[in-house]
């Protein structure tokens, strides 16, 4: 299996009143980085800002938050462009599509429906490396990425909240993991028994 790192920036309603009923998440920043999992060279990037069709104006808030311009979304591409793109960077059943906790997936699945547009990407290709790393520490919390990095003794890339750089620093921990000995069937292995302990302990609760 190959690896696609993917890191979305998207789009969030800060006011506490106001928050227009309809809302959800849009995606207006995709960053990807695409390695070989046998030789885990890095074949191929993606860096593109995009257009929040729905909801525009509360695309101010995130912008702010992640440094994005006016200047650059000048340069952003629609929504349908931006996934025809990442798809073209992902085969089913022969890449994972990683990235760090739940929200890059979820947020792109429910873009996807927004939009009526099929997401191309298979749930069970999808890589939380966030869980992974949790699980294969032993841990009962999940780290930050910036955790992960320090716990690596890695320097960050470029600045946080910003979707390549978050990418290649996603890439750079699991490839630590790779390294050190991680692999994705005990990742599976440890995931399968930590919800049967979960679902046992609720259970006895």
């Amino acid at each position: 299996m190959d690896y696609l790192v993917v890191d979305f920036e998207f789009t969030f309603y800060k006011k506490p009143i106001g928050r227009p009923r309809t809302f959800f998440s849009e995606i207006i920043e995709i960053g990807a980085v695409k390695f070989i999992g046998d030789s885990l060279k890095q074949k191929c990037r993606l860096q593109n800002f995009v257009q929040p069709k729905f909801f525009p104006r509360q695309a101010m808030y995130a912008m702010e938050f992640c440094m994005i311009t006016p200047r650059d979304m000048e340069s952003a591409i629609p929504f349908p462009k931006m996934l025809k793109k990442l798809s073209a960077l992902y085969e089913a059943n022969k890449t994972f599509f990683v990235a760090w906790g739940t929200s890059d997936y979820n947020v792109l699945d429910q873009c996807c429906y927004k939009h009526k547009l099929s997401n191309p990407i298979q749930k069970k290709d999808y890589l939380d490396l966030a869980e992974a790393y949790r699980l294969w520490k032993g841990v009962a919390n999940t780290p930050s990425l910036k955790t992960a990095l320090s716990d690596f003794e890695l320097d960050a890339d470029g600045l946080a909240h910003t979707a390549l750089d978050d990418a290649h620093n996603t890439r750079k921990v699991l490839l630590k993991m790779l390294e050190a000995g991680w692999t994705y069937e005990a990742y599976v292995e440890a995931r399968e028994e930590w919800v049967a302990a979960h679902l046992a302990k609720k259970q006895t609760a």
